[in-house]
C-alpha cells in the first residue's frame, strides 16, 4: 500500500483504540484486539484500505458513543457508510429477539446492496467472534454457532468465500454437536499418516506424469477436507468413512483455461474416471463465481480421487469469492459485480412484502441454502436457477412481463407442462401471449419467492377492485348476521367514525382488509357493537319494529352451525321445525337474538314475504359435531289397540333413542290415535332410521315429522 494508505489505517487503529479505552471482552483482553483481528482476516484477503480501516472501527459506533457525523467527518462517508452497514440496531428497542435478529439482517442486506463489502466485514467479523467463542456461556455458545450455520456460513457460500465457510462450518459443528465432531476428528486422525503418505506418493506420480506428457507447469496439492464436510456426506449419504470417496482431494492448479482441460484429459487417460462423478463449473460457473473442473477417478490401488482443476485466477475466487474483486491495487478501479448477485437483489424484492420477522428469518435461510441447476436458453445462454426450479421460474427470472404471458414451455423441443422440474442441462423456450394471463394456480408451481411474488403483485393490482367489492359484501352480510339492515347502518359518518375504531385511513383499506382475512368477523363486531347500538337508538327503534318470525329461543352454547361461514356467531335452533344435523338449512336473522337456524322445507321459512328474504343468510352445519344432542319431533298416526304405545316405546329404546316427551290422542271415531314423540338424536340419519323403525309396527299407517 502507499503510504497515505498505511497512515489511515493507522489512524484507524489509534481512534478505535481511544473509543474503545476501558473496555474488555470476555476473555479479559482489551476490546480493541477485538476489530484488530478482524483487520488482520481482511488483511490476508488483500482487502483495500478503507475495507480494513472499517473493520478496526466496526464496533464504534455501537459500543463507543461515537456518532455518524464524528465518524464521516474524521474518515469520511465512505468508510462511515460501511461501519454503519456492520454496526447492529442496537439502540432501538424491540418486541422479541426475534425481531431485532431480523431487522439486524434487513440491514446488512440494504447495506451489502449499496456495498459488497459490508458483508465481507461481517463474515470476518463472525470468524473471529466464533474463533473466542469459547468465552461465553454454553446457551450463548449454542445460539450464536446455530446462527453461524444457518445465516453466516451459508452467506459465506452464496459469495464464493470458501475459506471463511469452512472454518465457519467446522466451528459451528464443534459447538452445536460436540460429540460427532470429536468421532469425525478422530476417524481423520486414525487415517492421517495412511492418507498423507498416499496422497504425496500420488502428487509425485502427477507431477511427473504431466510435466513429462506437456510443457504444463502446475501446482499440484492435496485438498484438506474438513470436518463438518465429512460429516454431511456421511449421513445424508448413508455411508460409512471408509466408503467416502473425497477424503482423499488433489488440487491442480495451472495457467490458463486451455490448460485446464488438456490437464483434465490426461488425467482421465492416466486414471480410469468414475461414471456421474465429472462436474464442469467452468463452463457453467455457480452463482458465487466458483469455477472448476470436478472429477474422481480410481487412484493407486484401486481407492477413489477426487481431483479439481482450475487456473490461478479461478483459485483465487474459489478461495476468497467477491473479496478476490476488492483486492488492493493502488490506484485500480473497482468493477460493478451487480450481476454476479442477481439472487441479493431478488431477497431484498421478496422483502418488500409484508412478512413476520420469523418469515424473514426462515425465507433468508431458504434462500441461502439453494442448491442450483443450470438451464440453457435458445440461444445456448447458461441461466443458473434453484434446484426443483420450474419453467415459470424461469420466466419470471428473464423478465417479470414474460412470466407473466407465458402460456407454454418446451423443454429440449419437447412441450411440458408448466410445473415440470428442470434438470441441469435442459434446453428450455418458453412459449408467451400478447397479454398477461397469470393463473392462481401458478403460485403452486412456482419454486423461487422471486416468481412467487411477483405473481402476487399481478393479482393484487388486478383484483383490488373486486377484492373491494367482496370486502364490502362481507360486511353487509356481517351487518345483518348482527341483526341491523346494512342501508341503515353504513352512512358516511357512521363509516367515518368505524374506521377510526380500526385505525384505518380509508374506506377501501376496511374492505381490502376484510376480503384478505386481515380483519376477522370478531374485530369488526367488537368495533360495531357501542355504534350500531347508538344507530338505533337514533332511528327511533325501526329497526326493532321489523316483522320476524316467531321470536326463537336463546342461543345455545356450543351449537355445532356456521353463519356465513364463521363459527362462533350468535344463533338458536327454530322450535317450529327442530333442524337436525344433516337437514338442509337455513338462517334468519332476527332482531337482538342473532340467527334462527330453521329447516329448508319449513313452512315458517316458506311463507316468509319477500319484504323478509333480505334476512335470509347461508347457514351449515359444522363437521365435527359428534356429542351435540337435538330435540325431534314425530308424529304418529296408528289404530287404536291394547298395547301399541308400549310397542312405540319398545322401538324407540330398541334404537337407543332417549324419549324426552310423549304425548298420545284417541279419536272417538275410527278407532285412531296419535302418538307426539319428542326424542333426542345426533343426526337426520337417526331420526330416518326411527322413521322406519317405527312404521313397521303393526296398525301405525303414517309417521311423519313435524
Amino acid at each position: 500500500m502507499s503510504e497515505s494508505s498505511v497512515q489511515l489505517i493507522a489512524r484507524a487503529y489509534d481512534f478505535a483504540k481511544e473509543a474503545h479505552e476501558g473496555q474488555v471482552r470476555m476473555s479479559g483482553e482489551p476490546f480493541v484486539q477485538h476489530p484488530l483481528e478482524v483487520a488482520y482476516i481482511l488483511a490476508d484477503l488483500e482487502q483495500d484500505p478503507q475495507t480494513v480501516s472499517a473493520a478496526l472501527l466496526h464496533d464504534t459506533i455501537e459500543d463507543s458513543g461515537v456518532t455518524p457525523a464524528q465518524m464521516t467527518k474524521v474518515f469520511g462517508a465512505d468508510i462511515c457508510q460501511l461501519v454503519e452497514g456492520v454496526t447492529k440496531l442496537g439502540r432501538i428497542s424491540f418486541q422479541s429477539k426475534e425481531e431485532e435478529q431480523a431487522e439486524n439482517f434487513r440491514k446488512m442486506f440494504l447495506a451489502m446492496a449499496k456495498d459488497l463489502r459490508v458483508v465481507i466485514i461481517k463474515l470476518a467479523d463472525r470468524l473471529h467472534n466464533m474463533r473466542t467463542l469459547k468465552y461465553m456461556s454454553p446457551t450463548k455458545q449454542v445460539a450464536i454457532a446455530r446462527e453461524t450455520r444457518e445465516i453466516f456460513s451459508p452467506l459465506a457460500h452464496r459469495l464464493g468465500m470458501w475459506s471463511l465457510k469452512w472454518e465457519l462450518e467446522d466451528l459451528s459443528f464443534y459447538y452445536l454437536q460436540h460429540d460427532e465432531f470429536q468421532r469425525i476428528k478422530k476417524m481423520v486422525a486414525s487415517r492421517r499418516e495412511e492418507r498423507e503418505q498416499y496422497v504425496d506418493s500420488l502428487l509425485a506420480e502427477l507431477k511427473n506424469y504431466i510435466e513429462s506428457e506437456s510443457k504444463i507447469v502446475a501446482k499440484i496439492s492435496g485438498r484438506p477436507k474438513h470436518f463438518y464436510s465429512i460429516y454431511k456426506k456421511l449421513t445424508s449419504q448413508n455411508l460409512s468413512f471408509d466408503e467416502l470417496y473425497d477424503t482423499l482431494g488433489i488440487r491442480i492448479i495451472v495457467s490458463s483455461l486451455r490448460e485446464c482441460y488438456e490437464v483434465l484429459g490426461l488425467v482421465h487417460a492416466r486414471y480410469r474416471p468414475l461414471s456421474g462423478r465429472f462436474k464442469d463449473y467452468i463452463a457453467m460457473p455457480k452463482t458465487n463465481m466458483y469455477q472448476s473442473l470436478h472429477t474422481t477417478v480410481i487412484g493407486p490401488g484401486g481407492s477413489p480421487v477426487e481431483i479439481q482443476l482450475r487456473t490461478r485466477d479461478m483459485h483465487s475466487v474459489a478461495e476468497s469469492g467477491i473479496a478476490a474483486h476488492w483486492r488492493y491495487k493502488e490506484g485500480a478501479s473497482r468493477t460493478n459485480f451487480d450481476g454476479d448477485f442477481a439472487w441479493l437483489r431478488q431477497i431484498l424484492e421478496s422483502e418488500k412484502e409484508r412478512t413476520t420477522p420469523s418469515d424473514f428469518l426462515q425465507n433468508l435461510k431458504l434462500d441461502l441454502f439453494i442448491d442450483e441447476v443450470f438451464i440453457f436458453t435458445p440461444k445456448g445462454d447458461v441461466q443458473v436457477l434453484q434446484k426443483g426450479a420450474t419453467p415459470l421460474d424461469f420466466a419470471y427470472k428473464i423478465h417479470t412481463e414474460i412470466g407473466h404471458r407465458t402460456v407454454g414451455a418446451k423443454v429440449n423441443s419437447q412441450i411440458v407442462p408448466l410445473g415440470y422440474v428442470l434438470q441441469s442441462g435442459d434446453r428450455l423456450e418458453i412459449l408467451t401471449t400478447k397479454t398477461p394471463c397469470p393463473k392462481v394456480d401458478w403460485l403452486r408451481l412456482v419454486h423461487s419467492r422471486h416468481a412467487k411474488a411477483k405473481i402476487k403483485q399481478w393479482f393484487k393490482k388486478q383484483d383490488q377492485q373486486t377484492t373491494i367489492e367482496k370486502g364490502k359484501e362481507k360486511l353487509e352480510k356481517l351487518i345483518v348476521v348482527l341483526g341491523y339492515v346494512p342501508k341503515e347502518v353504513l352512512q358516511r359518518d357512521m363509516l367515518e367514525r368505524l374506521l377510526g375504531v380500526l385505525n384505518l385511513g380509508r374506506e377501501e383499506d376496511l374492505y381490502l382488509q376484510l376480503a384478505e382475512g386481515e380483519l376477522g368477523p370478531r374485530a369488526i363486531e367488537h368495533a360495531l357493537a357501542g355504534l350500531l347500538q347508538k344507530v338505533v337508538a337514533d332511528a327511533d327503534h325501526a329497526l326493532a319494529a321489523v316483522a320476524v318470525m316467531k321470536r326463537p329461543s336463546r342461543p345455545q352454547k356450543g351449537l355445532p352451525v356456521m353463519v356465513m361461514g364463521e363459527s362462533g356467531i350468535m344463533a338458536s335452533l327454530a322450535k317450529c321445525c327442530g333442524p337436525v344435523v344433516g337437514d338442509a338449512v337455513v338462517g334468519y336473522v332476527t332482531v337482538g337474538y342473532g340467527v334462527s337456524v330453521h329447516r329448508a322445507d319449513c313452512r315458517n321459512v316458506l311463507g316468509l314475504p319477500v319484504s323478509e328474504h333480505g334476512r335470509l343468510v347461508a347457514v351449515d352445519w359444522i363437521a365435527e359435531s359428534s356429542g351435540y344432542l337435538f330435540s325431534a319431533t314425530l308424529q304418529i298416526d296408528a289404530f287404536d289397540r291394547l298395547g301399541i304405545l308400549q310397542d312405540i316405546i319398545h322401538k324407540v329404546t330398541d334404537n337407543k333413542i332417549n324419549i324426552q316427551e310423549i304425548k298420545t290422542k284417541t279419536y272417538k271415531t275410527g278407532g285412531r290415535m296419535r302418538a307426539t314423540l319428542v326424542v333426542n338424536v345426533t343426526d337426520s340419519v337417526q331420526v330416518h332410521k326411527l322413521r322406519s323403525a317405527l312404521t313397521q309396527i303393526d296398525d301405525v299407517y303414517a309417521v311423519k315429522r313435524n
